[in-house]
């Protein structure tokens, strides 16, 4: 049985969950029990088995000699009952490094980079943890190449222990054929529609969609994503337009209807580290539902995709290629569901050697 620590986000569920599909897989969700009185446990998806862990606060900081002995523990202890031996153990954050310590020495181990942790508040002291994390596993993964080959330069890894594992999508985000934009789920908006679909927040360049609001070829700006209890003056102008619309959050069963009732798709991203570093879901479920996308050129991942995502450098470029995009039909794209990812995934868990 391959054990991954943790599936408590939706990117590290997914490619897990896919995973489980091709092998047996146990998904581990670990919460201290404030948060998991208050949050809950992810529930188990297809195939993918969750097994919810209840440890002490500071389980993964202060106390993670402690908490993470006993997470072990459990783990092994639910595995027992099961009958299915451990064969390979994921880690998806550094600091899971302590439970390293605590496995068999013949079991393979794994690190899943889902993001670029040493951009998180507070994690500054993150990036020892992670170079000691990929030297002692025997691979490691990360969801872009901007981050495997920072780890491969400043860790000093080799290449050879390395590899991408995008993010992805899912089938349903697909449209059933290409017939170009759908009806959107709630209410009747004004066409073209352009829209930015996920987190409405200080990543995106706010500047950037007033502009194209205020394109008078646009018939509506639609935001869907969740908002900041205490929005920007940027982000208070932007809602105040005419032409744009906010939704707020939808629940994730129904948001492929969002993305593909969009003529354009809008990645507006600033340009930050951690933007330049990631793998966006957000991108892929574009890609699916067949739109053209504008993105400003401040993620990396999204120029290996230019005959699907218009990457410009400026606001100008931008609003040209928003243009366009009204009248531009796109390629359609394979190998970016996350069962493709999986089989990649399998693929080298398969061909890696312990020590």
């Amino acid at each position: 049985m391959i054990v991954v620590c943790d599936v408590n986000e939706i990117w590290r569920k997914k490619p897990f969950a896919a995973l489980a599909e091709e092998a047996d897989v146990l998904g581990v969700s670990p919460a201290d029990w404030r948060v998991a009185r208050r949050r809950g446990f992810p529930s188990s998806e297809g195939a993918l088995d969750v097994l919810p862990v209840t440890l002490p606060p500071s389980w993964a900081s202060r106390m993670a000699g402690v908490g993470q002995r006993l997470l072990w523990r459990k783990i092994q202890n639910h595995c027992k009952k099961l009958g299915k031996p451990i064969e390979a153990l994921f880690v998806t954050s550094p600091h899971y490094l302590p439970l390293l310590g605590m496995v068999p020495p013949d079991l393979k181990t794994f690190y899943y980079a889902s993001d670029d942790y040493r951009s998180y508040e507070g994690w500054g002291h993150v990036a020892d943890l992670e170079k000691e994390m990929v030297h002692r596993v025997d691979h490691s993964f990360f969801v872009s190449e901007a981050l495997m080959e920072r780890a491969r330069k400043e860790y000093g890894v080799a290449s050879a222990k390395l590899s991408v594992s995008m993010n992805a999508t899912e089938k349903r985000f697909f449209l059933p054929e290409k017939r170009g934009p759908t009806s959107p789920p709630e209410g009747t908006l004004k066409r073209p529609i352009a829209g930015v679909v996920g987190g409405i927040n200080d990543r995106l360049d706010f500047n950037v969609l007033l502009q194209c609001a205020r394109l008078p070829e646009l018939g509506t700006l639609l935001l869907v994503g969740p908002t900041p209890e205490t929005p920007s003056a940027e982000l208070q102008t932007l809602l105040a337009h005419p032409k744009c619309v906010s939704v707020g959050r939808q629940p994730h069963d129904t948001i492929h209807q969002w993305f593909q009732c969009l003529d354009v798709g809008l990645i507006p991203y600033t340009p930050t580290e951690f933007n330049r570093l990631c793998s966006p879901m957000r991108l892929f479920d574009h890609l699916a539902s067949g739109a053209p996308v504008v993105a400003t050129d401040a993620c990396e991942q999204s120029k290996a995709f230019s005959n699907q995502v218009s990457v410009c450098t400026g606001i100008d470029e931008f609003l040209r290629e928003v243009r366009a995009g009204f009248s531009r039909s796109t390629e359609l794209i394979d190998n970016i569901i996350w069962k493709d990812r999986a089989k990649c995934l399998e693929e080298v868990i398969r061909g890696v050697s312990h020590g």
